[in-house]
Parts: C-alpha cells; sequence; structure tokens
C-alpha cells in the first residue's frame, strides 16, 4: 500500500533579478552526468558553465561564489590560489564542477547539483549581490540546461551539450524506434498520476543510447503532426537505452505526464510515430481486443504482432513474472545535511531495506526509481553479493547520491524532501515490492516504519541506518498523513496556468515570502500576470510545493 507523509514546515527562499550592465553569466548547467564529460578525475560530476561578454576583457573571478542556498550565499568561494584556472577571458567560458570535492581543485565546488531540480546563484565578493541566478527543473541524464545562445535571455534544454563552447542548438538525427504495445480499452490495468485508467502506447528504444523525443509526432489520424513531444521536460520525452516509455491517450494534455491530444479507438487503428524533420519512423496498426487485453509486438520491436493478457507496460513484451521476496523500505533520509556520513565522508540522502525472514536475500537485479515513468531507473549491480545481500532480519542502507562511481550501493538519482517517490521492483521491473510517497520533510529527520515492516510511518528525530527502528526517537506531534501529495504540472510553469492534482484552497507566495493571491477550492492558480521565479504554494490543509515559472 502507497504510503504518504507530509511535514509541517514551508521552506522560504529568497531570489533576486539580474544587474543591467551584467557581464557574467550563468550560461549551461548539467546536473546529470552519466556520460557527457568527465573531470581530470575521470568522474562524471555536475558542472556548471559560466560565460563572460565579448569586450570585456578577462576576469578573475577569484572571490567570486557560487552556491545552491538563497540562506548561504557564501557557500563556495572561488579560491585564490591559481589566477590561471580562476580568470575567465571575454567571449569565453569557465567550467566549473559542481561536485562535492573541493580537494580535485580550484573549479570544483563544495556542493552538487540536484537533478530534482534547484536554483544556482552566482554572487559578487561581498557575498550579498547576485550577479546572476538560474532556477533549473528536473532534469535528465546527459541533457544540459543552458541559454538559447551564449548570455541570451532565453533558456533551453540540450540534447548536445556545449560546455565551455558556444551555445547552439542542434536537431538530433531521426533514429529507430517502434511502437510497441497498445491498450486502446483500459478499464481497470493500469492508471496514470491522476487515477485514471485510460488507453495508452508504448513505444521502445532499441538503441545503446538513449533517445529524446522532443520534437517527435504521434498521430491516429492522416495527420502525422496531430500530438508533439514537448521541450520542455526531458524526463518525460527521454526513453533510456533499450528501454520503453508510454503515452496515454485521453485527451486530457494539461496532465502531468505524457498525455496526448487524441484518444484511441477500441475497434483498432493506425499510430504513426514521426520525427521533427516530417520523416517516418514507425508505423503500427493494432487490432481490436477485449478489455484490458493489449496488442503488441510478440517480441519487442519484432514484425509479428499478438494480443497480451497480461499486458506489459514500460517493460519487455517477452516479460517473464519474477515474483520477490517479502522486503520493505523501511527508512527514509531525503535530506542528509549532518546526520550520517556514506564511504567517502559526504553526507548523502539514503534509503534502508528491512529484510524480515529468517535467511538472507541478495537483491542483485532489483530495481529503485523515484519516478513512476522509468521503474527500471536503477538496479542494483550483481557483481558484489556482500554489499547487495539484506541480512536475515536486518537491514541494508543505499545512497541515493547520484554518483555510482562511490560505490556499488549508490544510486544514478537523489531524493528530494519536498515531493518524491521512491519504489522497489523484482528483477523483472514489472512486480512492485514495496513504495512510500512524501512531502516537506525537515533536515536531517527521516521517515521509518514506527517499528520494523510495520504499516504506520513516522518521522524520527534521532535516524537509525543500518539499525531497528524499534528504538528510534520519534517526532510524535506529527501525523501521518494519509492523502496524496498535492502535485502541479506543467512545473516549471511555461503558460498562462499551473493546474494543481486535486481541488484545493490555498495561498501563492513568492520566494521571499511575499504573498501574491489567493485560491479558493480550485484546481488551477492563474500565472500570467507573475514574473519569472520561483514561487510556493501552500494549501490550506498544511501542504506546500515549489513552482518554477519560466517563460
Amino acid at each position: 500500500m502507497k504510503r504518504i507523509f507530509v511535514g509541517l514546515s514551508l521552506a522560504i527562499l529568497a531570489l533576486s533579478g539580474n544587474a543591467q550592465d551584467q557581464v557574467l553569466f550563468i550560461n549551461e548547467v548539467m546536473a546529470t552526468n552519466h556520460s557527457t564529460l568527465q573531470d581530470d578525475f575521470l568522474d562524471w560530476d555536475d558542472w556548471i558553465e559560466i560565460y563572460l561578454l565579448p569586450g570585456e576583457g578577462l576576469i578573475n573571478l577569484a572571490g567570486y561564489y557560487l552556491t545552491d542556498d538563497p540562506d548561504s550565499l557564501d557557500k563556495w568561494k572561488f579560491p585564490d590560489t591559481n589566477l590561471g584556472l580562476t580568470t575567465i577571458v571575454a567571449g569565453q567560458h569557465k567550467l566549473v564542477w559542481a561536485d562535492k570535492d573541493t580537494q580535485q581543485g580550484e573549479l570544483h565546488t563544495n556542493f552538487k547539483l540536484s537533478g530534482d531540480g534547484e536554483t544556482i546563484y552566482l554572487v559578487m565578493p561581498d557575498a550579498v549581490t547576485i550577479i546572476d541566478s538560474v532556477s533549473y527543473p528536473m532534469q535528465a541524464p546527459d541533457i544540459s540546461y543552458g541559454r538559447e545562445c551564449d548570455g541570451c535571455e532565453n533558456w533551453i534544454f540540450f540534447n548536445n551539450t556545449t560546455p565551455d563552447d558556444p551555445n547552439q542548438e542542434i536537431t538530433p538525427e531521426p533514429q529507430v524506434l517502434f511502437i510497441n504495445e497498445v491498450l486502446a480499452d483500459n478499464v481497470d490495468y493500469i492508471h496514470d498520476s491522476e487515477d485514471e485508467y485510460e488507453p495508452w502506447i508504448e513505444i521502445y528504444n532499441p538503441n545503446p543510447f538513449q533517445v529524446n523525443l522532443a520534437g517527435y509526432f504521434v498521430s491516429n489520424t492522416s495527420d502525422t503532426e496531430l500530438w508533439q513531444f514537448p521541450n520542455d521536460n526531458p524526463v518525460l520525452s527521454v526513453i533510456p537505452a533499450e528501454d520503453f516509455i508510454i503515452l496515454w491517450c485521453d485527451a486530457e494534455t494539461g496532465q502531468a505526464e505524457n498525455h496526448t491530444n487524441f484518444t484511441l479507438d477500441p475497434a483498432g487503428g493506425t499510430i504513426t510515430l514521426t520525427a521533427s524533420d516530417g520523416s517516418n519512423v514507425d508505423t503500427y496498426s493494432y487490432a481490436e481486443t477485449a478489455p484490458n487485453v493489449s496488442w503488441g509486438r510478440q517480441d519487442d520491436g519484432s514484425p509479428n504482432s499478438m494480443e497480451f493478457n497480461i499486458p506489459t507496460p514500460r517493460v519487455t513484451n517477452g516479460l517473464i513474472i519474477v515474483q520477490p521476496e517479502l522486503l520493505y523500505i523501511n527508512e527514509v533520509l531525503p535530506a542528509n545535511n549532518t546526520d550520517t556520513l556514506d564511504n567517502h565522508l559526504q553526507t548523502e540522502d539514503w534509503f534502508e531495506i528491512y529484510n524480515p525472514n529468517n535467511y538472507d536475500v541478495n537483491i542483485a537485479g532489483y530495481y529503485f526509481s523515484d519516478n513512476p515513468e522509468n521503474p527500471k531507473k536503477w538496479k542494483v549491480p550483481n557483481y558484489e553479493a556482500d554489499s547487495t545481500t539484506v541480512p536475515a532480519n536486518g537491514w541494508l542502507l543505499f545512497w541515493a547520491d547520484e554518483d555510482q562511481t562511490d560505490g556499488i550501493n549508490h544510486t544514478n538519482f537523489r531524493l528530494n524532501n519536498n515531493a518524491e517517490i521512491l519504489q522497489m521492483f523484482s528483477p523483472d521491473g514489472f512486480t512492485m515490492v514495496d513504495e512510500i510517497e512524501w512531502a516537506d520533510v525537515e533536515g536531517d529527520r527521516s521517515l521509518g516504519r514506527i517499528t520494523d515492516g510495520a504499516s504506520q510511518w513516522v518521522e524520527f528525530i534521532g535516524t537509525t541506518p543500518e539499525a531497528s527502528n524499534n528504538a528510534g526517537d520519534v517526532r510524535v506531534e506529527e501525523l501521518t498523513f494519509t492523502g496524496k501529495a498535492l502535485l502541479a504540472y506543467p512545473n516549471p510553469v511555461t503558460g498562462e496556468r499551473v493546474h494543481f492534482s486535486e481541488q484545493v484552497s490555498g495561498s501563492l507566495y513568492t520566494a521571499s515570502g511575499v504573498w501574491v493571491k489567493e485560491v479558493a477550492s480550485a484546481k488551477y492558480v492563474e500565472t500570467s500576470g507573475l514574473s519569472n521565479g520561483m514561487y510556493y504554494f501552500r494549501s490550506a490543509d498544511g501542504r506546500s510545493i515549489k513552482l518554477v515559472v519560466n517563460r
């Protein structure tokens, strides 16, 4: 059963505008670097690119600051120990590694970037004046977020990243992809984030590399450009290598996931996938089936099709169900500021798995994800059994730090204490073992089952990593919230309004805590008059959510 925990606090951030005579810019950001660019130590680290306008000579950045915390504008200072590294020339770029590893050199910060989105600030040596800032949304692996051109106002996503080079958008070549499975009559098989059972299409990427579908078209009519994948959320539009993505065909494009502007005919039809240059990528015809029975390729990408009495959304059509062992997500620390050190003496987010059985369980091959659209986001490696085995009646800790180079128990994603979900799947990538969803968790406080494996979740003031929750210091004044976390879409906000996942009342505030407007029993809030930046919505029942306006 899904468990959701909502705390009571609302963080208030300060945001500053740019100076009119600005010459230095945060120009490009990569917060999820899996295979794009290595630093001098062969690490795939996050990076920030600084740009200096032409005609400005050169500037030594020693004494300037970079930070991801508006309450700590002096979080990381450019050192003055190597002027050759910290000096930027007019019309050129300076790459800074946000890897929380200052020992690696002058251009390595003491913080990492969050793949879930945050705000970065470039600050003057007075540690007060903000030169530039950017609020970036959730990131997909190896896709950067940058200015459309060097120093330009408009920000876009780059499939072809440009670290230390001029920013320019290059349209990717069309790739081999397949419409792989269709469920046109989804009565009660699988639901979307709105808990609605809608028709869906699955697309398969057979390539050994990820493909961003932004700009591609999908249609079930003669108009092959009926619906286009937007380019404002690569987390939704990227298909990982040899993996799958599903589209909800419900004509409800305002919802949070990939929802097309058309529906499917249960009596059968033809679907086309078209590249952004107009070339056909795939055409697939599906037949009429019984309710909850899908029509798909017999083998992924093969020419032969068949009915599937057990549809296989987001996994191979040749799925073999693997029943998992009885295991629990037992405790989660989504904002580890000073609590627990990992094997590299770093304070990283973590989650704990509990094994209630009287025998050891090796979970190599199991999957963890913080994205329901990508259940196979991270696979537990299978080459060090002593590190992936949960002892009988014991616990095993995983570090959610998006840094797999730190060890076998380090995932490729981080946790978000504002609003997040954590799911565990069996080795088939389809059968769920356990999940928890939460929002608004204070730093250095974990969420855990009140006793190991119990159904009730509580907040622990004293965390218990790889130890029993039974002796934890529980914060009893906060009760487990039994409803759903409040969600908003699209977020970042690019249009005239932002929709909520349910009808709510509450107030909208600026990042600095200034009241903006009241919302009374509505499923959306108008944003047409708002300036770009960060905002917070606080519902009447105490839930809060961060909104980023970025037109």
